[in-house]
């Protein structure tokens, strides 16, 4: 009889596991406020992959041994507008944003562009952001106030 409960404890106690692991998953799967996309950030740091072929955030302009890259600030604006300032005016420079399916965002050059460098939106809220970019790249910015 000891042995039958103590199985039966197993069993509960797996199927809890399961249970909240799953809906662990699925929580993380929601989809995120896009609103607090808009405003100024700055980046925080950034975790190369070994496997990143291209690191860069946006085409040509910031790579990961830029030395500016942490002076610099980036602007998401109502619309799709993103600006990226510098200290000195002349290296700033504007591209374009959207929204894609599963918190998916997508920078490209011209607003007209039907191709860009896409990101997957790990992380958004009032004060933090974390994009990781298809090569696993990951990008933490932080919000300016």
């Amino acid at each position: 009889m000891k042995k039958l409960f103590i199985g039966l404890l197993i069993l509960a106690a797996g199927a809890g596991a399961y249970y909240f692991l799953q809906k662990k998953k699925n929580e993380t799967s929601a989809d995120i406020e896009k609103e607090l996309l808009v405003g100024k950030w700055k980046m925080g740091s950034i975790n190369l992959s070994p496997r990143d072929s291209a690191t860069a955030f946006v085409p040509g302009i910031m790579s990961p041994g830029d030395s500016t890259l942490s002076k610099s600030q980036f602007h998401f604006q109502k619309g799709g507008t993103f600006l990226q300032t510098y200290n000195d005016p002349l290296q700033n420079d504007t591209s374009y944003y959207e929204w894609g399916k599963k918190n998916k965002l997508m920078i490209k050059g011209s607003a007209k562009d039907s191709t860009g460098d896409i990101y997957s939106v790990n992380k958004l809220n009032i004060d933090s952001l974390i994009l990781q970019s298809q090569d696993s790249t990951v990008f933490v910015l932080t919000k300016l106030k």
